[in-house]
Protein backbone atom coordinates (compact mmCIF):
# COMPACT_ATOMS: atom_id res chain seq x y z
CA UNK A 1 0.00 0.00 0.00
CA UNK A 2 1.03 3.42 -0.69
CA UNK A 3 -0.15 6.47 0.52
CA UNK A 4 -0.82 9.92 -1.69
CA UNK A 5 2.18 12.39 -1.59
CA UNK A 6 1.55 15.65 -0.01
CA UNK A 7 0.62 18.17 -3.62
CA UNK A 8 2.59 21.08 -4.34
CA UNK A 9 1.38 23.74 -3.50
CA UNK A 10 -0.55 22.67 -0.23
CA UNK A 11 -4.16 24.02 -0.45
CA UNK A 12 -4.52 26.48 2.82
CA UNK A 13 -4.74 24.31 5.81
CA UNK A 14 -7.77 24.36 8.58
CA UNK A 15 -6.81 25.53 11.55
CA UNK A 16 -7.63 25.06 15.65
CA UNK A 17 -6.38 27.04 18.07
CA UNK A 18 -5.24 25.73 22.01
CA UNK A 19 -5.55 28.61 24.42
CA UNK A 20 -3.45 30.07 26.77
CA UNK A 21 -4.05 27.71 29.96
CA UNK A 22 -4.95 24.57 28.45
CA UNK A 23 -4.18 21.76 29.99
CA UNK A 24 -2.86 18.33 28.05
CA UNK A 25 -1.66 15.54 28.76
CA UNK A 26 1.50 13.60 28.29
CA UNK A 27 2.57 10.09 28.73
CA UNK A 28 6.64 9.58 28.02
CA UNK A 29 9.83 8.21 29.56
CA UNK A 30 10.86 8.87 32.20
CA UNK A 31 14.34 9.52 31.04
CA UNK A 32 13.00 13.00 29.72
CA UNK A 33 11.15 15.61 31.65
CA UNK A 34 7.64 16.37 31.15
CA UNK A 35 8.23 19.52 28.67
CA UNK A 36 11.08 18.60 27.33
CA UNK A 37 11.08 17.66 23.21
CA UNK A 38 11.97 14.24 21.84
CA UNK A 39 16.08 15.48 20.26
CA UNK A 40 14.81 13.02 17.02
CA UNK A 41 15.76 10.30 19.44
CA UNK A 42 14.26 6.66 18.69
CA UNK A 43 12.10 5.07 15.98
CA UNK A 44 10.21 6.69 13.32
CA UNK A 45 6.83 7.46 14.31
CA UNK A 46 3.16 8.74 12.52
CA UNK A 47 4.71 11.91 12.18
CA UNK A 48 8.17 12.53 13.39
CA UNK A 49 11.04 13.04 13.29
CA UNK A 50 11.28 15.17 10.18
CA UNK A 51 13.62 17.62 8.92
CA UNK A 52 13.43 21.16 7.87
CA UNK A 53 13.96 22.35 4.52
CA UNK A 54 18.30 22.66 5.82
CA UNK A 55 18.27 19.10 6.88
CA UNK A 56 18.19 19.94 10.18
CA UNK A 57 15.44 16.92 12.24
CA UNK A 58 13.12 19.34 14.00
CA UNK A 59 12.64 17.86 17.77
CA UNK A 60 8.84 17.01 18.69
CA UNK A 61 6.81 16.79 21.22
CA UNK A 62 3.29 14.59 21.31
CA UNK A 63 0.42 15.01 23.65
CA UNK A 64 -3.29 14.25 24.01
CA UNK A 65 -6.23 15.42 25.71
CA UNK A 66 -6.80 13.61 27.93
CA UNK A 67 -4.83 11.56 29.78
CA UNK A 68 -6.74 7.97 28.62
CA UNK A 69 -5.29 9.14 25.17
CA UNK A 70 -2.03 9.74 26.18
CA UNK A 71 -2.02 6.37 27.68
CA UNK A 72 -3.56 4.34 24.06
CA UNK A 73 -1.03 6.57 22.18
CA UNK A 74 1.85 5.28 24.36
CA UNK A 75 1.70 2.82 26.77
CA UNK A 76 -1.13 0.57 24.52
CA UNK A 77 -0.13 1.89 20.85
CA UNK A 78 1.21 -1.11 19.41
CA UNK A 79 -1.31 -4.12 21.08
CA UNK A 80 -3.56 -5.57 18.15
CA UNK A 81 -6.75 -4.98 18.46
CA UNK A 82 -8.17 -8.18 17.35
CA UNK A 83 -5.82 -10.35 20.19
CA UNK A 84 -7.41 -12.39 22.43
CA UNK A 85 -5.49 -11.61 25.58
CA UNK A 86 -4.24 -7.78 25.31
CA UNK A 87 -1.19 -7.52 27.70
CA UNK A 88 1.50 -4.94 28.88
CA UNK A 89 4.05 -5.84 30.99
CA UNK A 90 4.47 -3.47 34.06
CA UNK A 91 8.00 -2.43 33.48
CA UNK A 92 6.62 -0.70 30.44
CA UNK A 93 4.59 1.17 33.07
CA UNK A 94 7.40 1.99 35.26
CA UNK A 95 9.95 3.57 33.09
CA UNK A 96 7.21 6.25 32.03
CA UNK A 97 5.63 9.32 33.59
CA UNK A 98 2.61 11.15 33.10
CA UNK A 99 2.70 15.11 32.91
CA UNK A 100 0.41 17.32 32.75
CA UNK A 101 1.00 20.18 30.71
CA UNK A 102 -0.58 23.98 31.36
CA UNK A 103 0.11 26.17 27.35
CA UNK A 104 1.68 29.34 28.42
CA UNK A 105 0.71 31.09 25.08
CA UNK A 106 -2.26 30.51 22.63
CA UNK A 107 -0.87 28.04 19.60
CA UNK A 108 -2.27 27.34 16.21
CA UNK A 109 -2.60 23.85 15.01
CA UNK A 110 -2.93 22.19 11.64
CA UNK A 111 -5.96 19.96 12.12
CA UNK A 112 -5.54 16.63 10.44
CA UNK A 113 -9.68 15.89 10.91
CA UNK A 114 -11.18 14.13 8.54
CA UNK A 115 -13.08 17.09 6.78
CA UNK A 116 -10.50 19.16 6.99
CA UNK A 117 -8.31 16.61 5.41
CA UNK A 118 -10.98 16.46 2.30
CA UNK A 119 -9.80 19.68 0.81
CA UNK A 120 -6.09 17.78 0.17
CA UNK A 121 -7.91 14.54 -1.11
CA UNK A 122 -7.00 12.14 1.56
CA UNK A 123 -9.00 10.39 3.99
CA UNK A 124 -8.22 9.86 7.48
CA UNK A 125 -7.83 5.92 7.47
CA UNK A 126 -4.75 6.96 4.82
CA UNK A 127 -3.02 9.55 7.28
CA UNK A 128 -4.25 8.58 10.84
CA UNK A 129 -5.08 5.17 10.73
CA UNK A 130 -2.32 3.50 8.58
CA UNK A 131 0.27 0.41 10.07
CA UNK A 132 3.71 1.57 11.55
CA UNK A 133 5.30 0.10 8.19
CA UNK A 134 3.70 3.46 6.29
CA UNK A 135 4.94 5.53 9.05
CA UNK A 136 7.91 6.80 6.08
CA UNK A 137 5.14 8.12 4.10
CA UNK A 138 2.98 9.92 6.41
CA UNK A 139 5.56 11.59 7.91
CA UNK A 140 6.31 13.14 4.98
CA UNK A 141 2.81 15.00 5.34
CA UNK A 142 4.00 16.49 8.56
CA UNK A 143 7.25 17.70 6.61
CA UNK A 144 5.21 18.91 3.91
CA UNK A 145 2.38 20.97 6.42
CA UNK A 146 5.49 22.05 8.36
CA UNK A 147 7.42 23.57 5.50
CA UNK A 148 4.70 25.20 3.48
CA UNK A 149 2.70 26.72 6.51
CA UNK A 150 5.55 28.68 9.10
CA UNK A 151 2.72 29.65 11.38
CA UNK A 152 1.78 26.35 12.18
CA UNK A 153 2.57 25.14 15.71
CA UNK A 154 2.33 21.72 14.99
CA UNK A 155 -0.48 19.49 14.11
CA UNK A 156 -3.92 17.97 16.02
CA UNK A 157 -5.86 14.72 15.02
CA UNK A 158 -8.59 12.60 16.45
CA UNK A 159 -6.93 10.27 18.59
CA UNK A 160 -6.79 6.65 16.16
CA UNK A 161 -6.34 5.07 19.36
CA UNK A 162 -8.92 6.69 21.66
CA UNK A 163 -11.43 8.85 20.03
CA UNK A 164 -13.14 11.16 19.91
CA UNK A 165 -9.96 12.59 22.14
CA UNK A 166 -7.46 14.77 20.20
CA UNK A 167 -3.56 13.45 19.94
CA UNK A 168 -1.17 16.75 18.84
CA UNK A 169 1.98 16.86 17.53
CA UNK A 170 4.27 20.06 18.63
CA UNK A 171 7.44 20.99 16.06
CA UNK A 172 10.13 21.81 18.36
CA UNK A 173 11.69 24.51 16.21
CA UNK A 174 8.46 26.63 16.99
CA UNK A 175 7.35 25.53 20.55
CA UNK A 176 9.88 25.31 22.85
CA UNK A 177 9.84 23.94 26.60
CA UNK A 178 8.76 27.23 28.31
CA UNK A 179 5.62 27.35 26.01
CA UNK A 180 4.15 24.63 28.79
CA UNK A 181 4.37 24.60 32.70
CA UNK A 182 4.51 21.72 34.12
CA UNK A 183 1.40 21.09 36.57
CA UNK A 184 1.79 17.72 37.41
CA UNK A 185 4.73 15.11 37.31
CA UNK A 186 3.95 11.07 37.87
CA UNK A 187 6.52 8.75 38.09
CA UNK A 188 5.43 5.13 37.47
CA UNK A 189 8.21 3.48 38.97
CA UNK A 190 7.38 5.48 42.04
CA UNK A 191 3.79 6.91 41.89
CA UNK A 192 1.26 3.85 42.70
CA UNK A 193 -1.78 6.25 41.35
CA UNK A 194 -0.43 6.96 37.57
CA UNK A 195 -0.08 2.73 37.63
CA UNK A 196 -3.92 2.58 38.37
CA UNK A 197 -4.82 5.14 36.01
CA UNK A 198 -3.07 3.13 33.28
CA UNK A 199 -4.68 -0.02 34.82
CA UNK A 200 -8.17 2.03 34.68
CA UNK A 201 -7.81 2.78 31.17
CA UNK A 202 -6.35 -0.52 30.05
CA UNK A 203 -10.04 -1.74 31.31
CA UNK A 204 -11.44 -0.09 28.65
CA UNK A 205 -9.87 -2.09 25.84
CA UNK A 206 -9.88 -5.27 27.90
CA UNK A 207 -5.63 -4.69 28.47
CA UNK A 208 -3.84 -6.43 31.40
CA UNK A 209 -1.43 -5.18 33.23
CA UNK A 210 1.18 -8.29 33.94
CA UNK A 211 4.12 -8.77 35.56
Amino acid sequence: MTIKAPPVPLHPPNYASLIRGTLIHRVHLSTYAGNSFNPCGGGQTRFAPIHDTSGRCIPSLYAGSTLDSAIYETIFHDLPAKAVMKTVRKSDVMIRSHAGLSLTRDMKLVSLRNPDLKKWGITRNSLIGTSPKLYGQTAAWAKAIHDAFRNADGLVWTSNQCDPDSAYLFFGDRVSASDFTVTMARHGATDTNFASDVRKAGIRGNIRITV
